[in-house]
């Protein structure tokens, strides 16, 4: 896996690399004396002409005047100009409003809310203590990449990039990260990954995209709105075919590890239900994101830039970033898995156990098989003593193999199978039998501890998911 992903890297950096030439003006020698002279000039003469083909009642060729000067000024204050009043009407006056002028629609504020609110969850989620940093860390980012792309999608639509031209690609440095960040997250919380310095290989498309932006990111606002208006000396969105490229294939390769790594993590027995949906759940809108974004560049290289399949993947990113924004209020804990001080709690109770790893993992495949195939877990009144009997054991033991295996302790570890048998049967139910049967039969009691278990590894009520299970 490794050696495919450094693969990718490297081949993700050759499109840029062959695109990073601008394309210069031939006439950048002539001296700025002599520009702002010629400037002024042409920008008077088309004001003029404008207002003479309005006069006159030629519409048309008033609005191609007035949009040569403003390519050649970047001033849109003609464009409200009372002046132009009769061309108001004009459709090609209207259209030229629409492209320059600020303008705010539902859907553009929605992207810009989300946006600000995905800003505020990824510094909540990142100020959090006694959490796992490195977990909390890569969510955090990932929805502050998105939701900052949302920004700047909000700032696009409205045309206010043209009055704020510092905000030319402020989105694009995030282009190539978007798949490790999630790959690694997910990574984190189902492995509990270290990085290594390795890792940072993973950055060099990142990089290389920097490298080519500088030059860009260093003009002034004037030559950034040159550049938004055609006029520069790089494309209005610069490397915009390549960039776009290099981000379907780092998308799509990444998708495919992220999805592997989940599928092979889903059995996990130390997972809990709600962790598990919320993986799931991330993993299924980002790749919806990355599905509609590839039929979105194909159709961005081919045809023009806009395209309803930009809002379908901008739903997306705001679906994901609300969604993120909700888990992180309602249940903290499914983001970032079994945590660290648990698992740090962990090690240092059984730090002088002379549990060796080999027995260790003897006694957890032997546990595994008294759960999952004898069933243990049925019995209302199993006790730790009886399952490290079972086990031929002692209960420290038993427990310490429960603690550093599962990451719970025995009375969580036999809930979770309890609920997830539980789970089943409410799915699959051809004897019909009433919730409460079930609970007896997984080894519950009372009803009210059965519920409160479901509650907690499911989010929901048995009847509440039961329910679902019917609309489904």
């Amino acid at each position: 896996m490794k050696s495919s992903l450094i693969a990718l890297l490297l081949f993700l950096s050759i499109p840029l690399v062959a695109f990073s030439n601008p394309t210069i003006d031939p006439d950048e020698n002539t001296t700025q004396e002599t520009q702002e002279g010629l400037y002024i000039d042409t920008a008077s003469a088309l004001e003029r002409e404008a207002i003479l083909y309005t006069k006159n009642g030629q519409g048309d060729k008033a609005v191609a005047s007035l949009e040569a000067y403003i390519v050649k000024t970047g001033d849109f204050s003609l464009l409200e100009n009372s002046a132009y009043e009769a061309l108001k009407r004009n459709n090609g006056f209207i259209e030229l409003k629409d492209k320059y002028l600020v303008k705010f629609s539902m859907g553009t504020f929605f992207y810009l809310y989300v946006g600000l609110i995905g800003i505020f969850i990824a510094l909540i989620l990142n100020a959090r203590k006694k959490q796992d940093k490195m977990a909390n860390g890569l969510i955090s980012l990932f929805v502050f990449m998105h939701s900052f792309f949302l920004i700047h999608v909000a700032l696009y639509l409205s045309n206010y990039v043209y009055y704020e031209p510092h905000t030319l690609s402020m989105s694009a440095p995030f282009s190539f990260l978007y798949g490790p960040v999630l790959y690694f997250y997910i990574k984190r919380i189902t492995k509990n990954y270290e990085f290594k310095k390795t890792d940072a290989l993973h950055l060099i498309p990142t990089v290389i995209f920097l490298i080519l932006l500088i030059p860009v990111f260093a003009m002034s606002a004037e030559g950034k709105l040159e550049i938004m208006l055609g006029e520069g000396s790089y494309s209005t969105l610069p490397y915009l075919v390549p960039a776009t490229i290099c981000k379907v294939i780092s998308l799509v390769v990444y998708g495919f590890f992220t999805i592997k790594l989940y599928l092979n993590n889903k059995q996990a027995a130390n997972v809990e239900i709600k962790q598990l949906r919320l993986r799931r759940n991330i993993v299924v809108v980002h790749s919806v994101y990355a599905v509609f974004y590839a039929l979105y560049a194909f159709i961005l290289i081919q045809y023009s830039f806009g395209s309803d399949l930009l809002h379908i993947q901008l739903l997306a990113m705001t679906g994901l970033v609300l969604y993120v924004g909700y888990v992180a209020y309602s249940n903290p804990q499914a983001l970032i898995g079994t945590t660290v001080v648990k698992v740090k709690k962990a090690v240092n109770k059984y730090q002088n156990s002379g549990l060796t790893p080999s027995f260790s993992n003897e006694l957890k495949e032997q546990l595994v098989k008294l759960l999952e195939e004898d069933k243990l877990y049925r019995q209302s009144t199993l006790k730790l003593e009886y399952v490290a009997e079972r086990l031929g054991t002692t209960r420290h033991n038993a427990s310490q193999v429960i603690n550093e295996h599962f990451g719970l302790n025995f009375f969580e570890l036999i809930n979770k199978y309890r609920v997830e048998e539980a789970m089943e049967r409410l799915k699959n139910n051809p004897e019909n039998l009433n919730i409460i049967d079930i609970a007896y039969e997984v080894g519950y009691n009372n009803k009210v501890t059965f519920n409160k278990s479901f509650k907690r590894f499911c989010d929901l009520t048995p009847t509440q998911f039961l329910k679902l299970e019917n609309v489904s």
